[in-house]
């Protein structure tokens, strides 16, 4: 082991510190502006928090850095935080600055000895590479990088308590009971995180279905128009053809209202196609995007009636049982969740998105090898899914806290 450098007077340092620490904010605020507009530029507004390393805490590292016997540099003299809603943005937002600047280093980082991260409840950590930076501009024992943290607004909050509760604090928690109970909130704040992006995802998922058959509806309109623009008009029908267009276009602002989340907009236009003569597909379609606009409004009983209509018209429609599936966990109702997702599995036992929404199912009411195998199943299916990941990282925490023994002690 290298042997460190001896720490100069604290007089001494302080002054040096002083005299470069400008230069450093200057640094520091560039790096910002240039994150900010990156992040803006591809349709992202974290929340960015920055700071310089006050002197007082620098000074404290180096001595923790000292009394360790290492030579190590410290690399968070300069600190910036992301802070995203969703777990999938820390992907993305990692993958562009990875893209766009010289990252040196990545981590993901959980607590130490004295945290309560049993359940994989970790952050991103990039060293981004400080160009053009003097040595003789260097604040001493200062390594010339910026680190990166990419928390959700989740993690974050979860940092900040425990900061406090842990780090700061001269008062050791007294008993296994309090530190099971935190690991606890963890693992709820992490299962939240899931949840987030499992709402969000399902979102999208209307959205593009929505422009999907938007799209075809439009293609529809036009092939129609085309054809009776062209037809003798001895042979023009009026009467049907304006039953149609009236059906496809009230479909059409139905899903254009639903993709732009005018909730209520999109109700009602679904309402009015369910008046209409329709075939048993379309009519069960209708009931499904009515169920997931109900969903999105956070009307879960109202959800699950629509759900069950589709249901009707369509049993075998897995959307429609994994649509349910949801909205009864929402609801905690989880033998009926677990029922549906059952059911939609059968009839598609390749869609990984089923067993994920089983997993975190299980996962609630603490059948965790269950969960686990569910989580198996979907990343053996698409190996790269994030979410299924995590919830994996989580369900091994939580076999880890059953399982470990607490500390007894005779009073």
């Amino acid at each position: 082991m290298a042997e460190s450098n001896p720490i100069p007077e604290r007089n001494v340092l302080q002054t040096s510190y002083d005299l470069r620490r400008p230069a450093y904010d200057e640094v520091l605020s560039d790096i910002y502006r240039k994150v900010r507009s990156l992040l803006e530029d591809h349709g992202y507004t974290p929340t960015i928090k920055y700071r310089v390393k006050r002197f007082k805490n620098y000074f404290g590292k180096l001595q923790k850095v000292q009394a360790s016997g290492t030579s190590g540099l410290i690399t968070d003299l300069l600190g910036l935080r992301i802070i995203c809603p969703f777990l999938e943005d820390l992907d993305i937002i990692e993958d562009l600055l990875t893209e766009h600047f010289q990252i040196v280093e990545a981590e993901r980082k959980g607590g130490g000895r004295n945290s309560f991260r049993e359940f994989g409840y970790d952050s991103v950590h990039l060293l981004l590479k400080l160009k053009d930076f003097s040595p003789d501009e260097s604040i001493p024992f200062c390594d010339d990088v910026c680190e990166i943290q990419l928390r959700t607004i989740l993690q974050d909050a979860w940092a900040e308590v425990e900061h406090e509760l842990v780090y700061k604090s001269d008062i050791t928690l007294p008993n296994e009971s309090i530190k099971r109970k935190l690991a606890s909130l963890n693992a709820s704040l992490t299962l939240s995180d899931l949840i987030f992006q499992e709402i969000r995802d399902y979102q999208k998922e209307i959205r593009h279905r929505g422009r999907k058959r938007r799209e075809s509806i439009e293609e529809t309109l036009l092939d129609q128009e085309t054809r009776l623009d062209a037809a003798p008009a001895m042979q023009v029908d009026p009467i049907p053809y304006s039953l149609a267009s009236g059906l496809e276009k009230t479909m059409l602002a139905a899903l254009n209202a639903h993709s732009q989340n005018d909730l209520k907009t999109a109700i009602d236009l679904y309402g009015q196609l369910l008046k209409m003569n329709l075939e048993t597909p379309i009519r069960a379609m209708v009931y499904n995007h009515r169920g997931m606009a109900y969903f999105s409004s956070g009307e879960f009983k109202q959800a699950i009636r629509d759900f069950s209509e589709a249901l009707h018209y369509d049993a075998e429609s897995f959307r429609g049982l994994a649509n349910r599936a949801l909205a009864y966990r929402m609801l905690k109702e989880f033998d009926r969740s677990i029922e549906d997702y059952n059911q939609a599995l059968n009839i598609d036992p390749s869609n990984f998105e089923g067993y994920f929404g089983r997993a975190q199912t299980y996962y609630e009411i603490q059948l965790y090898s269950k969960a686990l195998s569910d989580c198996e199943k979907a990343l053996e299916i698409e190996p790269d899914f994030a979410s299924a990941q995590q919830l994996t990282k989580l369900i091994s925490g939580a076999f880890f806290s059953i399982t470990k023994s607490p500390t007894s002690t005779a009073g």
